[in-house]
C-alpha cells in the first residue's frame, strides 16, 4: 500500500511537473510567434518605406518644386500612419513581454508550490514509514516469544501462564526456579 501512494504521489508529481513544462514550452512559443509577428510587421514597414522612398525618388528626378510639394503633402500622412504603427507594434511588444513575464511567474510560482507540496507528502510518508518500521519491529521481537508459547503446553488462566511442567525438562533461571513445559501433544 506504501508502494502504490508512493507511486501516486511520484505520479502527480511528474504530473505537475510536465504540465509545468508544457506551460513553459506554451508560454514560450507564445512569445516565438509574437516576436516573428512583429519582426514580420516592421519588415513589412522597411519595405513600405523603401518602396515610398523609390516613388519619391523617380518623383523628384522628373519633376520640379511643385512635385516636391505633392510629395510633402503625400509623405505627411504616411509619416503618422508610420509613427502609429511603429508605436502600435513597440506597444503591442512591450505588452507581450510583460505577458510572458506574468506566464513565468505563475508557472514558477505553480513549480514551486508543487515541489513543496511534494515536499511535504515524502515526509509524511518518510514519518508513516518509520512508524510501521516500528511496529514490524516489535512483532518481530515477538516472535519468538509465541512461538515458544504455541510449541508448550501451556494456557493462560487467570491473566497469568499455566504449563504443565516437564519433570524431565531442563531448569533454567537465576536460583534454577523454572522448569520447561511440556511439548504440545
Amino acid at each position: 500500500m506504501e508502494n502504490r501512494e508512493s507511486a501516486a504521489a511520484q505520479a502527480t508529481l511528474e504530473h505537475t511537473a510536465k504540465a509545468a513544462l508544457a506551460l513553459l514550452s506554451e508560454i514560450s512559443q507564445r512569445g516565438a510567434r509574437i516576436d516573428a509577428s512583429v519582426n514580420q510587421q516592421v519588415q513589412s514597414l522597411k519595405q513600405e518605406v523603401g518602396q515610398f522612398r523609390r516613388d519619391v525618388a523617380s518623383i523628384v528626378d522628373g519633376a520640379g518644386a511643385r512635385i516636391a510639394n505633392d510629395a510633402r503633402d503625400a509623405m505627411s500622412p504616411l509619416a503618422v500612419e508610420h509613427g502609429r504603427a511603429v508605436s502600435a507594434a513597440s506597444a503591442r511588444l512591450k505588452e507581450s513581454g510583460r505577458i510572458v513575464w506574468v506566464w513565468f511567474g505563475a508557472s514558477s510560482l505553480l513549480l514551486g508550490l508543487a515541489l513543496l507540496a511534494g515536499w511535504a507528502v515524502l515526509g509524511y510518508y518518510r514519518r508513516e514509514l518509520a512508524a510501521v518500521q516500528d511496529e514490524l519491529h516489535r512483532y518481530e521481537d515477538a516472535v519468538p516469544v509465541v512461538q515458544a508459547f504455541y510449541a508448550s503446553d501451556a494456557v493462560l488462566c487467570g491473566g497469568r501462564i499455566c504449563s504443565n511442567e516437564d519433570p524431565k525438562g531442563q531448569r533454567v533461571g537465576d536460583k534454577r526456579q523454572y522448569r520447561q513445559a511440556k511439548p504440545r501433544p
